[in-house]
C-alpha cells in the first residue's frame, strides 16, 4: 500500500490534478484507454505539436516528477520509510 501511494503526488497531473497516479492514467490524447507515464505522454505529444523550448523543458520536468516517485517507491521497497 505505501508503495502503490509512493507513486503519486499531490499536485497531480500537469492540466489535471484530480489524477495524482504519476504511473498509470488517462492521457489528453487517448480518450480510451489509460497510458503509461501519462504526464510524460502528454508533455511529448505537447511538445511534438509546439517544438518550442519550454514545450521541451516540460517535458524534461514531466520526467523529473516521474523519476522522483520511482525513487520515492523503491525506498519504501528497500524500508526506508515506514
Amino acid at each position: 500500500m505505501m508503495t502503490e501511494r509512493a507513486f503519486t503526488e499531490r499536485e497531480g497531473l500537469s492540466g489535471r490534478p484530480w489524477y495524482k497516479h504519476m504511473i498509470y492514467g488517462p492521457s489528453l490524447y487517448n480518450d480510451y484507454g489509460a497510458e503509461a507515464y501519462p504526464g510524460v505522454d502528454d508533455a511529448i505529444q505537447t511538445a511534438k505539436k509546439a517544438n518550442t523550448s519550454e514545450s521541451w523543458q516540460s517535458v524534461q520536468h514531466e520526467i523529473h516528477r516521474v523519476a522522483r516517485v520511482i525513487s520515492q517507491s523503491a525506498s519504501v521497497l528497500s524500508g526506508g520509510f515506514s
